[in-house]
């Protein structure tokens, strides 16, 4: 008996991760093009820095080869519009021995030339195998796009089940900047998160 009640449950979590897949399919909105497009207006964000490269001169145009192979390490998972804002959700592969992805959930806003003028990168998972990520990121993703509270899935807040890594009680995004920080003992001292 109890097997089929954990059985039902892992069907029920399936679905419902199905179902969310959907909402924000991102082919539903962007066409491939427009999906790279996204990646690459902000992959000097979210991506690593190039060798000799800074957060002050990672915009030059001497980077943009190295930009445009790395964007092809990341899968747009999800896509939604709302208010003036685009939300999305993105993977990549990350270092393990067996295949683990982490995701980030992203919520920005473009001008009508497409210039970015908001970036705030709300959260990055832990890595997990695949469908696991896909059904943790989509659900987080979806409280997201409702504005809802991401707190419980913090870090210090969920148990043992892990959800979000960053942010936490010493990581934050920094909107100024763009980019995410660790925050010192000192109030006053915020280092960069490489």
């Amino acid at each position: 008996m109890k097997l089929n009640i954990y059985i039902l449950a892992g069907i029920i979590i399936l679905l419902s991760a199905c179902s969310q897949k959907d909402k924000y399919d991102p082919s539903k909105t962007l066409s491939n093009k427009e999906q790279q497009q996204v990646l690459l207006s902000t992959v000097r964000y979210f991506g690593h820095l190039p060798k000799k490269g800074t957060h002050d001169n990672k915009f030059d145009s001497n980077f943009d080869e190295y930009y445009s192979k790395l964007v092809s390490d990341f899968t747009m998972e999800a896509y939604y519009q709302k208010d003036g804002l685009e939300y999305f959700l993105i993977s990549r592969i990350a270092p393990s021995i067996k295949v683990k992805k982490v995701a980030t959930g992203i919520k920005m806003k473009r001008d009508k030339d497409g210039a970015v003028t908001h970036y705030e990168e709300v959260f990055r998972t832990w890595k997990f195998e695949t469908a696991e990520m896909l059904e943790k990121s989509l659900m987080l993703f979806d409280k997201m796009v409702q504005d809802e509270d991401l707190s419980p899935y913090f870090p210090q807040n969920s148990g043992i089940e892990e959800y979000i890594e960053f942010p936490d009680e010493k990581v934050f995004f920094d909107n100024i900047e763009r980019r995410w920080k660790v925050k010192s003992q000192s109030e006053n001292f915020e280092a960069e998160l490489i």
